[in-house]
């Protein structure tokens, strides 16, 4: 029996199980393991925290565990030989194996940093990002969008970028309890991600001042302490305390259960390499109103709808004409359920494995 080719996979943003890179490499792993492991042999690259996701299976990887980044760049030179092939699952991992000589898959997420950084910073990350791209057999981005960001911005020097947009799954608990901070009333709009400017959840608490039939539940790490102070601000002077709450971060039961029982998902995000909430939301046929900017018309298609400015009276319109629509049409939430079905992981686990052979074969 010939010996199995053995694949690095970088998995350290799963110390961060809950943000969209954690959970990318979380349902990402347990796909390649399930269904992609007859052909190869995985390691996948972990701190010690991401190591409890992966319970014994019948092909459990071996756990490569790193700590302080000084110990992995001492350690990982000699295992760089080791492998037939790595795949870095993040433009934010501090473990890409400048030294190694076997091919390597590069998948970039986002280029966010070029909007949000300051400029000196924001160059200094570029240029980490091209000496990537340039020792990468493959580059593959997460939308259409973010590989013409990378087009762009960076020179790819003849090679490809292949899309492969993300699978969404959300963790299912139909006897979640009510969440301690909903009160019965009135139907809420929801919406979830960490609390930054870019997310842009501002403009749904100015929103509602023309929506006094609604209240707003906003779901997520407060990782901007200035942009929190803001929105409570916003909050305190239209007297919208009763109406509008800052739930912080939530458990997975607290999100299902906000997500069955919403009227609606609101996303005006101005910065997205996927979107993923946006499927979240459509495969509980929930109907979604989204911002026009970045990857979300792409993932959103034509069943959301969108905000092309954020004047909240405007906001408010959108958001009462779109709900009157929806409602009109028995079919949405199966036309909603229909369209989140194409973002699955076995289909991206797929194409990655897929991806993971051919380079193999013709390295």
């Amino acid at each position: 029996m010939s010996k199995l080719p053995r694949i690095a996979v970088d998995m350290t943003m799963l110390k961060y199980p809950y943000t969209g890179l954690g959970q990318f490499s979380l349902y990402l792993g347990k796909e390649l393991l399930m269904h992609h492991a007859q052909k190869c042999a995985y390691d996948f690259l972990l701190y010690p925290t991401g190591q409890e996701f992966f319970a014994p299976t019948a092909y459990t990887p071996n756990l490569m565990q790193v700590g302080k980044r000084l110990l992995a760049k001492n350690h990982l030179p000699f295992t760089l030989k080791r492998y037939d092939l790595w795949h870095i699952l993040s433009q934010n991992s501090h473990y890409f194996p400048f030294q190694s000589k076997s091919p390597i898959i590069y998948t970039i997420h986002d280029l966010n940093f070029l909007k949000e950084d300051l400029p000196a910073k924001a160059e200094r990350r570029r240029k980490i990002a091209q000496k990537q791209i340039d020792l990468a057999t493959q580059i593959t981005a997460i939308s259409k969008y973010v590989a013409e960001d990378i087009a762009t911005h960076l020179d790819l020097k003849g090679k490809t970028i292949q899309v492969i947009h993300n699978g969404v799954a959300i963790a299912n608990y139909p006897n979640a309890p009510r969440p301690a901070f909903i009160k019965e009333g009135l139907p809420f709009i929801f919406t979830v991600g960490s609390i930054t400017p870019r997310k842009n959840f501002h403009t749904l608490v100015e929103m509602m001042r023309f929506l006094p039939a609604h209240r707003l539940v906003v779901a997520g790490k407060p990782d901007n302490a200035e942009y929190v102070a803001k929105m409570n601000q916003i909050i305190t002077a239209h007297g919208l305390q009763d109406r509008v709450t800052l739930a912080g971060s939530i458990s997975d039961e607290e999100k299902y259960w906000l997500y069955q029982h919403c009227e609606a998902f609101a996303f005006p995000s101005l910065l997205e390499g996927f979107g993923m909430p946006i499927i979240e939301a459509f495969s509980v046929g929930k109907p979604v109103f989204a911002s026009t900017l970045t990857s979300l018309p792409e993932v959103g298609g034509e069943l959301t709808r969108y905000w092309t400015q954020f004047e909240p009276a405007y906001m408010a319109k959108v958001f009462v004409e779109g709900m009157q629509t929806i409602k009109q049409d028995t079919q949405f939430a199966e036309k909603a359920q229909t369209h989140a079905a194409l973002f699955t992981w076995a289909r991206a686990g797929k194409e990655y494995a897929s991806l993971y052979q051919k380079i193999l074969q013709n390295p």
